[in-house]
């Protein structure tokens, strides 16, 4: 028998499925952690951005204002976005994440073509009984949040949009290319 939250699955993979290019660690320690993923995975080429909740807007933290900071390195395994994040500061889904089960998998990506799209996204994930976790907003650039999925599947569920300049950034930084971010 069909329940609610099946019906509301069925409403998110009009959404998701299409474009899942990220799986993200969180980690101790960025420096170590690339060590180790690039010697097991091969990847040759980090980014690594600092303090990426600096200028961020909309900053949430299950359902309150977010005081997090954190920091991420990129790397990738062919067309797949491999994301290492480090909790620097505040209340945060990757401090959660340590407290309660070490570094490890913590969440799988989708990015959503349009705008429009990724709002549709998060209501659906919403009306499926999965909560806003984490999320925010850098102006012009895209928008992101954490759903909680993890009882579900046993790790959080990310939805994003990027601006076009930030695609092509991705795209440099597949080819091996060092990227700085702008703020």
């Amino acid at each position: 028998m069909a329940t609610q939250a099946d019906a509301g699955l069925s409403g998110v993979n009009r959404f998701i499925g299409r474009q899942f290019d990220q799986v993200a660690f969180v980690v101790d320690e960025l420096e170590a952690a690339k060590e180790r993923f690039g010697r097991i995975y091969g990847i040759q080429s980090w980014n690594t951005w600092r303090n990426l909740a600096d200028g961020q807007s909309h900053k949430v933290y299950r359902g309150t204002p977010g005081d997090y900071q954190f920091s991420c390195a990129y790397g990738y395994v062919g067309d797949m976005q491999v994301e290492l994040c480090q909790h620097d500061g505040g209340r945060s889904v990757y401090k959660d994440w340590l407290d309660t089960r070490g570094p490890g998998l913590h969440h799988l990506a989708f990015r959503l073509d349009e705008r429009p799209e990724y709002e549709a996204a998060c209501a659906a994930f919403e009306q499926q009984g999965a909560p806003l976790a984490m999320g925010g907003e850098i102006e012009g650039a895209g928008v992101w949040a954490y759903y909680d999925t993890v009882e579900q599947l046993g790790c959080y569920t990310e939805l994003y949009w990027s601006s076009p300049a930030v695609l092509e950034i991705f795209e440099r930084m597949k080819r091996g290319e060092q990227v700085e971010i702008a703020r």
